[in-house]
């Protein structure tokens, strides 16, 4: 109470003192703004607004807001009197009136989505009087002028926040995409971008370097509002990015730290449609339909010949001569098994072309918004399906439905309710699908059915490989998933400095994936083949958040102060199910008690453990000061307290203090008129990666004999890692056309999160999450927005964004260690190296071998080092040919594994996924009716190992092993190609280059007009048009799998180690949409 009487003598005293515009005096304001208590961990902070005495004597403001190209008048646009929390609303005719303000000289703010800020300095308003202000709003082609709302306590201009933000709006999005978060994906500096082809799976995201070694670097993704919970797979699938009005990205712990122990790896944030943007008093009803086809673009090269013994008349022989059966072929001598011979008959099959079938794709939407002044709404109902390209399974179907609304009860009180319910259906695959389908011979036919009109379940019986096709045939493996996301926010702003926020939002996930085989039917599994059986997981995640909060707002002459105090609450629980079973009493029945044996449930089955529950108490102070427009000034303290830290460390405090000086406003600025905008930035600060639930526990798993065995020891010391970023940029207008933002962030994790190997006495305990290393990374980042072109009937806008990344583990306190085969953690790595074996390529790379004799090496046409013997060429086809030399065997024309000095296999660096760059381009433009947009993006550098290929290598299915069109010199026996298959080890020869260049979106539409739209207008149709889609249409690179950006994230690996490892190949879709609107 105190407080409040201070704020309200303030605004007495400027009131007798006639003090203009400014009812708090600076020496008053500045005392309340330092002298406010720290309350639960959090800083309030706030100065003396301008809320008009009893009595005190006001006038009023109005106006009307126009389109500064059309003249046309402009709805919803806010009107707001800076320094107050005075403001109104602009109707359909665009005119507005503010009342009760107080006499003085005030700033004048004008927002309106998808216009640029527009500001008048000096108005005056006289009391008893009305005072008159004209306002013209450019459309805000330029997202740097587009007002944020991600990291910041209210919204605010982008031209006024000290931080970089990305974003990306509806309109630079004509062509939506299968995943919302895919948006982003070349059009936002920093943000790494790899989808899963597979229709229904989530995305990986990666913002800047890398900040966690083993947790993944995944943003914290908010949708309206609703945190997303941390423990659902694939939640971004569950969203429809039709919906998307905009998407806002902070992309590191300098702009994210108002978001505590989730954000390290930055913020993502979503804002769906509301129907505020349409003028007041219209109602809008939008059609949208799509449809189109599906199909590989690029298929991996299968072999096409064979090494077997034939006869003249090309029949297969044994040893002794005689005609024998495909199943009874033997291959070649070793020393002549060279695959360079055409199948009997000549015929060959395209496994991949019969596997893959061009699916269909179709979205369809319906969509009603409404602006009615008070209240505005938006209300959509969709479908999505995706067949995916295999023929029969892997499809994807999503139903959705959307509510959102916002009604202002009153000037000073405000609400909003956002909802969404989707449910979807996948096709899922058996996890051997494509590692049966690349090793399948190329002289048999798939498609091929038996007398019992049954695919061949092993169509080559010297491989032992499943048919596919049988497998897609008879498993039936699906995933039904249902997802609610709902908040609601209220404000109230009894004054005009003082105002109150609060938000409920909860998250519901259903998950519950079936596996059936009926009895009788063929499967690799010997759990599971001829004699049937069933899985079955269920899970469910309810994560709810609640927050409330108190700002504040004042002046004091040219400085106008914000603060605010905040709480917040999160809620996650979530828990799974999951049963097996084998052998089948009744074929057909899909019933637990219809099997005779049950099978243990591991953690892995599970996917998790079986029961969380997560809880977290956050409290929030913000403060934010600018000067004369010029001098910005932005501070934050969060303090977090989570169950998933350990009992020893519950509570964690971060922070963010961020600075920028508006140059471009100074009166000696020497550009003024040219460049409007000159803002250098700096900004530094902390945000946390959260540990998982079990880590501090004690764990314990089921083997496959159905025994308890211990796996982790738990740890109650454990706090989340700590990543300090620092941050610097400037950003640039020219003549309100172009825009240039230039950034370099520099940040530091602490206290890694690493799953360490514990020695052997450890009670039985395996390993243990212990906080050890520290990571360091950088990026430079660079936008460029243009209006080329703006004309009546010509209009072309460009965008360009470039970042670079580079990491490396700064300190690891504990002993080195190899994980998931390929990476390695150690101080001085980079995250993103690719550990492995390596061939010799030179005589360096011998060891034990006398200079006298290393004469008898030479380097092949595939630039490795192999033995020839004295005085021979590798040309000289010596296959069978031995030596000893140093004590190890060495074999004519094989390429040779560089061994240690123990006579092991040499581990080191054979790769690096971190690109050198990456870029992309996106085009917009329209002529009259015609718009054409094109997305290209690069990555320039960065390896990928191609693991499909290797696996290719050991049953001879690569187009690498033919030798057919080879002289006969230069041809290679497959014992070759045994040995750079390497057992399966880790090795440098398959690892590849991932650059490449991609025409990731194309699109051309149409605006009906005139008499193609006069049927449509009779129906009461305002609006039409159709669209030819391509996504994902043209791939440049030398890569030779199916794409490099098939690579999904590797565990621990993040997105800078990538393993193309038999997943689900990327494709093109070709669509046409057609749009209408009433």
């Amino acid at each position: 109470m105190s407080s409040r009487r201070s704020f309200r003598a303030a605004g007495r005293a400027s009131g007798a003192s006639g003090t203009s515009g400014s009812p708090g005096a600076p020496g008053v304001a500045v005392a309340l703004l330092l002298a406010l208590p720290v309350v639960g961990g959090a800083v309030p902070l706030a100065v003396a607004g301008a809320q008009p005495a009893p009595g005190a004597a006001t006038g009023r403001l109005a106006g009307t807001v126009t389109d500064s190209a059309s003249g046309r008048p402009l709805g919803a646009v806010q009107i707001a009197v800076v320094g107050t929390r005075l403001g109104a609303l602009t109707d359909s005719a665009g005119r507005y009136l503010v009342t009760n303000v107080p006499g003085g000289s005030y700033t004048v703010e004008a927002r309106r989505l998808g216009y640029a800020p527009v500001s008048r300095a000096g108005v005056v308003v006289t009391p008893g009087a009305t005072a008159t202000l004209a306002i013209r709003m450019r459309g805000a082609a330029l997202n740097l002028q587009a007002v944020v709302t991600t990291g910041v306590v209210d919204p605010t201009a982008g031209t006024r926040v000290p931080f970089t933000v990305g974003r990306v709006s509806a309109e630079q999005v004509p062509i939506p995409p299968t995943n919302a978060v895919e948006a982003l994906a070349g059009r936002v500096a920093g943000a790494q971008i790899v989808t899963p082809a597979q229709p229904g799976s989530g995305i990986n995201v990666q913002l800047r370097s890398p900040t966690s070694t083993s947790k993944g670097n995944t943003p914290l993704i908010v949708v309206d509002g609703v945190i997303l919970g941390q423990t659902v797979d694939a939640g971004t699938a569950d969203l429809n990015a039709l919906d998307i009005e905009s998407v806002e990205v902070v992309k590191g712990a300098a702009a994210a730290s108002l978001y505590g122990s989730r954000a390290s790896n930055g913020v993502i944030q979503i804002r769906t449609r509301r129907g505020a943007g349409l003028a007041e008093g219209r109602t809008q009803v939008t059609l949208r339909s799509e449809y189109g086809q599906n199909a590989i673009a690029r298929p991996v090269e299968f072999s096409r010949y064979h090494a077997f013994l034939l006869d003249q008349q090309g029949q297969y022989v044994n040893a002794a001569g005689q005609a024998v059966s495909r199943d009874q072929r033997i291959q070649r001598p070793a020393a002549q098994r060279f695959q360079d011979q055409l199948f009997p008959g000549g015929r060959t099959f395209d496994p991949l072309d019969q596997f893959f079938d061009a699916g269909d794709f179709g979205q369809h939407s319906v969509s009603v918004a409404q602006n009615a002044g008070k209240t505005n709404f938006f209300v959509t109902l969709s479908n999505q399906h995706t067949g995916g390209v295999i023929l029969g399974a892997g499809g994807y179907t999503r139903n959705d439905v959307r509510v959102n609304l916002d009604h202002r009860v009153r000037d000073d009180l405000s609400f909003g309710v956002s909802s969404y319910y989707s449910r979807a259906n996948r096709s899922e695959l058996d996890d051997d699908l494509f590692f049966d389908l690349v090793n399948q011979a190329p002289d048999l036919d798939l498609g091929a059915r038996g007398a019992d009109g049954e695919y061949v379940f092993q169509p080559d019986a010297q491989s032992n490989r499943a048919n596919p096709l049988y497998t897609i045939e008879h498993q039936d493996r699906r995933t039904r998933r249902g997802r609610f996301l709902g908040s609601l926010q209220a404000r109230y702003a009894p004054l005009s400095w003082l105002s109150f926020d609060g938000t409920a939002s909860y998250d519901r996930a259903d998950r519950a994936s079936h596996y059936f085989l009926d009895r009788n039917i063929r499967s690799q599994s010997q759990v599971f083949d001829r004699i049937g059986g069933l899985e079955l997981l269920d899970a469910k995640t309810a994560a709810m958040n609640a927050a409330a909060s108190v700002n504040l707002l004042g002046r004091a002459g040219a400085l106008t102060a914000r603060s605010s105090a905040r709480a917040l609450m999160e809620r996650e629980n979530g828990d799974r199910f999951g049963y097996r079973g084998t052998g089948l009493l009744v074929p057909g029945v899909r019933n637990q008690n219809n099997v005779t044996s049950r099978l243990p449930v591991s953690t892995t089955f599970l996917s998790g453990t079986p029961d969380l529950e997560i809880r977290t108490n956050s409290y929030i102070g913000t403060v934010g000061l600018e000067y004369g427009g010029r001098y910005i000034v932005d501070g934050l303290v969060r303090r977090d307290g989570s169950s998933l830290f350990g009992p020893e460390e519950q509570w964690q405090t971060f922070y963010r203090a961020s600075a920028s000086w508006r140059m471009g406003e100074e009166s000696w600025f020497p550009f003024k008129g040219t460049i409007t905008e000159f803002k250098p930035r700096i900004s530094r600060g902390t945000a946390g990666g959260r540990p998982s639930f079990a880590d501090q526990y004690e764990t314990y798993d089921i083997d496959a004999t159905g025994n308890l065995v211990k796996a982790t020891l738990g740890n109650r010391f454990l706090k989340p890692e700590l990543a300090t970023e620092t941050e610097a940029g400037l950003d640039v207008i020219v003549r309100d056309r172009y825009s240039v933002q230039l950034t370099y962030a520099r940040n530091v994790t602490r206290d890694q999160l690493v799953l360490l190997p514990l020695p052997a006495p450890a009670g039985g305990f395996e390993s243990q999450w212990q906080n050890a290393g520290t990571l360091a990374g950088n990026t430079w980042e660079g936008t460029f927005e243009a209006q080329m072109i703006q004309r009546p009937r010509l209009a072309w806008t460009l965008g360009l964004v470039a970042d670079r990344s580079r990491n490396t583990i700064t300190e690891f306190n504990r002993s080195c260690f190899i994980t998931q085969t390929i990476i390695y953690r150690c101080a001085g790595v980079t995250m993103g190296t690719m550990y492995g074996a390596r061939f010799a390529q030179g005589a360096a790379d011998l060891r034990g071998v006398p200079a006298a004799r290393q004469g008898e090496f030479q380097v092949n046409d595939d630039g490795l080092l192999v033995w020839t013997g004295a005085n021979r060429d590798w040309r000289a086809a010596a296959w069978g040919d031995t030596a000893t030399i140093g004590g190890r065997r060495y074999s004519y024309g094989t390429p040779i594994v560089v061994n240690d000095s123990v006579g092991n296999q040499a581990l080191g660096v054979i790769g690096d996924g971190n690109p050198a760059f990456r870029w992309g381009l996106s085009n917009n433009v329209r002529w009259r009716g015609v718009t054409v947009f094109a997305l290209v993006d690069a990555q320039v550098g960065g390896d990928v190992y191609n693991r499909t290929k290797q696996r290719m290598y050991q049953y001879y299915r690569s187009r690498d092993v033919d030798q057919d069109g080879k002289p006969e010199n230069e041809k290679k026996p497959l014992q070759y190609y045994d040995a750079l298959y390497n057992a399966n080890n880790v090795n440098a020869w398959f690892v590849e280059r991932a650059s490449n260049v991609r025409l990731r979106e194309l699109s051309v539409r149409l605006a009906l007009g005139g008499r193609l739209l006069a049927p449509l207008q009779r129906a009461g149709a305002s609006g039409a048009s159709v669209s030819l889609i391509g996504r994902n249409l043209f791939l440049l690179t030398d890569y030779t799998g199916y794409d490099p950006e098939i690579a999904t994230s590797t565990g621990s690996g993040g997105l800078n180690t990538r393993i193309d490892d038999f997943q689900y190949p990327r494709f093109r879709t070709v669509t046409g949409s057609v749009q209408i609107q009433f």
